[in-house]
């Protein structure tokens, strides 16, 4: 049995998993993201520890890795990552040298949507756009059965001005990421009730039981979503648009406020379905095995 490693680098933790050619996963290790890693020599350290708990010396035969940001995937670089902090950083063969194993290397977003493409809620659909929310938010964008990038800048919907009142991270003002993250509606909550450490799941528990602040933070936030994925459906006309990433875990609560706030915005264009992903906030996790099991021969088999 020929077993891959899935490493999902995100802007809170770093996620690993131990999955064979089945996709199925037999281990998984998490740990917090380092900070202020400019050089991205610790995000490597804590990837080698990762990979050492979830498996034997050895056992890994190829590694999927996938970061947030602006990409050149061709060469293995992270252009641009505002909430990794990193410029034009050869993270691939950083982690390569350092684990001496094969790695292949993409967008977190794109590995999700490569995952729903192959054998989930995008299967056999030719236009789709794959959204996880998470620390950040992106778009991967498939596009008569294919999935495009655009040299790698594609995609990026979480830096479109939705008329959001934050900073984001990125330098602007308005952005739909700061507007509706996971981070974004954490951050609000706290700033309003003065209490911290309610998590994004538990602010759309209380808005749907009827708790007014969460109500409201949560409502913003799921119309700058939607005025987000209107511009999606009028420039890219979707058929069907999926949510993954940890807010996803929210199911109806957060497809509903979108569908209706879509619904209101809509004319003439197609209105896409909303779904939650097939593999929920795991298909980054199995896109990079799939990445990693492609660099095998025969898939792994």
């Amino acid at each position: 049995m020929k077993l891959v490693a899935a490493v999902d680098v995100g802007g809170t933790s770093i996620k690993s998993a131990l999955v064979d050619a089945d996709l199925r996963i037999f281990a998984t290790a998490n740990a917090p993201t380092p900070h202020n890693d400019l050089d991205g020599n610790k995000t490597v350290k804590v990837i080698s520890e990762l990979l050492s708990k979830i498996a034997s010396p050895g056992e890994i035969k190829a590694v999927g890795l996938a970061v947030p940001g602006a990409l050149d995937e061709t060469n293995g670089i992270s252009r641009w990552s505002g909430n990794l902090g990193w410029k034009n950083l050869p993270i691939r063969d950083l982690l390569a040298r350092e684990i001496n194993i094969p790695v292949a290397f993409g967008h977190d977003v794109r590995t999700g949507a490569l995952a729903e493409l192959r054998n989930g809620a995008a299967k056999g659909v030719n236009n789709a756009i794959f959204i996880p929310i998470g620390t950040g938010i992106a778009a991967g964008l498939i596009i008569d059965g294919k999935i495009r990038s655009s040299d790698g800048f594609a995609g990026e919907i979480g830096h479109v001005d939705v008329g959001a009142k934050f900073d984001c991270v990125c330098g602007k003002k308005g952005c739909l990421e700061a507007a509706s993250s996971a981070l974004a509606i954490t951050s609000a909550y706290a700033h309003a009730s003065g209490k911290a450490g309610i998590s994004s799941e538990e602010i759309a528990t209380l808005a749907h039981s009827g708790d007014v602040l969460a109500e409201k933070i949560w409502n913003d936030a799921m119309t700058s979503i939607a005025t987000a994925c209107q511009m999606l459906v009028t420039v890219l006309a979707p058929e069907v648009i999926i949510f993954g990433g940890g807010l996803s875990q929210s199911g109806n609560l957060l497809i509903n406020p979108i569908t209706k706030a879509l619904a209101g915005s809509l004319t003439f264009q197609r209105a896409p379905r909303l779904v939650i992903a097939h593999y929920g906030a795991q298909a980054g996790t199995i896109g990079c095995a799939m990445m990693a099991l492609d660099l095998l021969p025969g898939g792994g088999n």
